[in-house]
């Protein structure tokens, strides 16, 4: 999987789960109830569904202004699933609960970006350092070349415990 395909499977997830849970924090304090387990369950379904369309659409997987988009319409998926799943306003939502959503997409896309920016760092010094870690081959003239390939502990254990040995001979 490359670079680029990763850190948009890590938006999207992000997002879905930062829909939900920053939704329904956001829906508390703008004076919304919080969501039975039914209602939860719905607004779960909903903020998977979103992450998995910012991960595998080619536009929400690059900029800041897609991810705030994206984060949009999360929030307001799942705002619209509490409000429709026999979720109960307070007497006056209004502006509070509009400017928690808000807020909520604002601190999510910072933090979203933030991590992208920190696994981009992360994974390329892994890169480094593993690569110049990765074993030489040598040859039988005592030269030495770079096979390229990386195997990594599950193929080590895999190696190390399949035996190429045979069945025993009958006689």
């Amino acid at each position: 999987m490359r670079a680029a395909e990763q850190t948009a499977t890590l938006r999207g997830i992000s997002v879905g789960s930062a829909s939900a849970a920053l939704a329904v924090a956001a829906h508390g304090i703008g004076g919304g109830e919080l969501p039975q387990s039914s209602s939860l369950t719905l607004l779960l379904a909903v903020c998977a569904t979103v992450g998995a369309v910012t991960a595998t659409l080619p536009a929400f997987s690059r900029g800041p202004a897609a991810l705030i988009l994206a984060l949009g319409l999360g929030q307001l998926a799942a705002h619209t699933t509490m409000t429709l799943s026999e979720h109960a306003h307070s007497p006056a939502p209004g502006l509070v609960m509009l400017g928690a959503h808000a807020g909520a997409t604002v601190a999510c896309a910072v933090a979203v970006l933030a991590a992208e920016r920190l696994y981009r760092v992360v994974t390329h010094a892994l890169h480094v350092v593993l690569a110049s870690l990765a074993p030489a081959a040598v040859t039988s003239r005592g030269h030495t070349v770079s096979t390229g390939i990386h195997h990594g502990p599950v193929d080590a254990l895999l190696r190390a415990s399949i035996s190429r040995r045979g069945p025993p001979a009958l006689v």
